[in-house]
């Protein structure tokens, strides 16, 4: 436990106290530390669920981070491949433009009389 706690259950179960002539009756004495001692073990368990929490907080927050740095890279992968695609269809518009051209020089040739494949 945390090394500014002094008691734990065990130690106030454990406590004798001296009696002297004017003391405190035992049973009540032994029923307030029994209620300190169902304190310590509710404040012990309390305890170890929070860090067994706090443990799988961190836990599933490493494998989280993995994901995302995996997403990261994948994304990276995918931005990569849609801009060749990208350039891709830039190219292919590019080829449609000049045989769309090249088409109406040879339409020309052929009104002005003129055999585009002889040439």
């Amino acid at each position: 436990m945390d090394g500014n706690i002094k008691l734990n259950a065990q130690t106030i179960l454990e406590k004798t106290f001296t009696p002297n002539g004017k003391g405190y009756d035992p049973a009540e004495v032994d029923d307030f530390l029994d209620e300190i001692i169902a304190d310590y073990l509710a404040f012990e368990r309390y305890l170890k669920d929070s860090r067994d929490y706090i443990v799988d907080l961190e836990t599933s927050t490493r494998k989280y981070q993995n994901e995302i740095a995996a997403l990261e890279l994948e994304n990276a992968k995918m931005k990569r491949k849609l801009s060749g695609i990208k350039d891709a269809d830039n190219v292919s518009n590019e080829n449609i433009e000049l045989l769309n051209r090249i088409s109406r020089l040879e339409s020309a040739l052929y009104n002005a009389g003129i055999d585009p494949t002889k040439l």
